[in-house]
């Protein structure tokens, strides 16, 4: 039987790392395995693409153009039309015009939601992209069941044409790190994302602060970029602050795998209050390096249930403290037995099994 040939546009990979490149890595390393496919990846930097995805069964092409519009309108149809793909599998937005069936990750549509966090600019543009691309699509993947019904909601689309390829977690095999001596730290409550307000930082460091846990030996560390979206609010309330406070309070940007999974393991808490979230990756990388974890139950999070009472709602600020203190202090906290379920649950091979199920259903 013919190989189902299967293109996947990874343009996401000639910029910035981010969560669209860490779904693509996991899938499709995965898949590869699966030797009904075969797979074909696409980007500028197409030598970098390979140290991403060493397996010699992955197959290259090189994308010339630099513009997103001639790619999608005039680069990427060519590509397909003269390969002869069966799928080709795009995130958010599709080409223009149709050469193959098109597969479509569309991993949230918080910013319809949500729209107080997000610039009209991005609403408007993004709105009418995503919609389009959805309907010119013959499967349309997403990350939780959150997602799922936000398509249904906003974009009348079938809920039986949507299926979801949750991103995953895989346990760290690697050597941890004394990070708390390399950043001359003790004790410490972690939270990582990248601060904008949707991620409620704000609320984390005023519950730091209110509770006293800094006078209590305690650091707040906070890991990812600090500078990418306007957070006025936060740096009035950060700077307000006494030095001593300060001082308890550190900023990490642009750390290693190895290091942050150190952060992770050494960490006395992991502190998720994200109040919206399309899936919401941090909390099961925390639990599957032995973390006690907190984390919200707001939007995709509430799949989550697995953290029993160590679910909170982050628009109750004194139950949020509250659960800080005592899960800081909770000495049967059921550590293996979290990350147990993580691991079964959100794992590469098991998602990527269904996924390509999926595709030879349809196919």
């Amino acid at each position: 039987m013919p190989k189902i040939k299967l293109f996947v546009d990874a343009h996401v990979f000639d910029t910035s790392y981010q969560g669209t490149t860490t779904y693509l890595k996991g899938l499709y390393n995965a898949l590869v395995k699966d030797d009904a496919f075969e797979i074909t990846l696409g980007a500028h930097h197409t030598e970098h693409l390979k140290t991403i995805f060493p397996d010699p069964r992955f197959r290259f092409i090189q994308l010339h153009t630099a513009s997103k519009y001639k790619r999608l309108a005039f680069e990427l149809p060519e590509l397909l039309r003269r390969g002869g793909f069966d799928y080709a599998h795009f995130q958010y937005i599709t080409p223009l015009f149709k050469k193959c069936r098109y597969i479509n990750t569309i991993h949230d549509l918080l910013f319809m939601d949500f729209p107080e966090y997000f610039p009209f600019s991005y609403r408007f543009t993004k709105k009418y992209l995503f919609r389009f691309s959805a309907r010119k699509s013959d499967l349309i993947c997403t990350v939780s069941d959150y997602s799922r019904q936000a398509l249904v909601r906003h974009f009348g689309i079938d809920a039986g044409k949507i299926f979801i390829t949750p991103n995953a977690v895989s346990a760290y095999t690697g050597h941890y790190q004394d990070v708390k001596a390399k950043y001359k730290i003790g004790n410490y409550i972690l939270f990582v994302s990248r601060l904008e307000p949707r991620k409620n930082h704000l609320l984390m460091l005023k519950a730091f602060v209110e509770l006293g846990l800094y006078e209590q030996g305690y650091h707040l560390v906070f890991i990812g970029r600090m500078d990418d979206v306007k957070t006025e609010a936060y740096h009035i309330y950060y700077n307000a602050l006494p030095e001593q406070v300060k001082r308890a309070v550190i900023n990490v940007e642009n750390i290693l795998y190895e290091e942050l999974n150190s952060f992770y393991q050494q960490a006395d808490l992991f502190v998720y209050p994200s109040v919206a979230e399309g899936f919401g990756i941090p909390p099961l990388e925390a639990a599957v390096n032995g973390c006690k974890v907190l984390c919200s139950n707001q939007t995709a999070m509430a799949d989550f249930s697995f953290f029993g009472k160590y679910l909170f709602d982050p628009h109750n600020e004194e139950e949020f403290k509250q659960k800080i203190l005592s899960t800081l202090s909770d000495e049967t906290y059921p550590l293996e037995e979290i990350r147990q379920v993580v691991l079964e649950k959100y794992n590469w091979d098991l998602i990527a099994n269904h996924f390509g199920n999926k595709l030879k259903a349809i196919f």
